[in-house]
């Protein structure tokens, strides 16, 4: 019976219950059966836990990994930023606007127009935009819920979903 999956394990408790119902095994039968689909199911049950386990500290080894590498790209960004920023300043210093090499040409150039707020308040009202934001405190909801027993109109409350856990 060995290398059954879990859904065969769980089958064949299931077939060992009717048997013992019907009368097609006996007491004895039905125990030493038993015995090895616990088992099986101890065995499966110590490899799920090993597989999430192991899945669990990959994708931890994979969110810590891409942090690191998400602050070395913007330790880098911040560099070469630094670096253009101090190549402009030197050609500024020197008057050059342009300079060509084999491997390209570096330039400076005039930005974009762009606007600087000083003082949100003295700006006119032609000039702002309202943004108005709702959103639906879903704890206050549950917690309403615990004291009076009331559902608000428009929300339910669910208290029937199960989860795995692993320890």
């Amino acid at each position: 019976m060995s290398n059954l999956s879990l859904y065969n394990i769980t089958n064949k408790f299931v077939e060992l219950m009717d048997k013992v119902e019907e009368g097609e095994i006996t007491e004895e039968e039905y125990n030493e059966l038993g015995e090895i689909l616990a088992l099986e199911l101890k065995n499966k049950s110590s490899n799920i836990i090993g597989y999430v386990k192991n899945s669990e500290s990959l994708l931890d080894a994979i969110k810590n990994e891409e942090k690191r590498l998400s602050d070395m790209r913007k330790i880098g960004e911040s560099k070469l930023e630094k670096f253009k920023q101090y190549v402009k300043e030197n050609m500024e210093k020197l008057g050059l606007e342009k300079i060509k090499t084999e491997l390209g040409i570096l330039s400076i150039s005039k930005n974009p127009m762009s606007v600087e707020i000083e003082n949100e308040n003295e700006i006119p009202k032609e000039f702002k935009e309202e943004i108005v934001t709702v959103k639906v405190d879903k704890t206050a909801i549950k917690n309403y819920f615990k004291e009076t027993g009331e559902v608000p109109e428009g929300a339910r409350i669910i208290n029937n979903k199960t989860s795995l856990r692993i320890k």
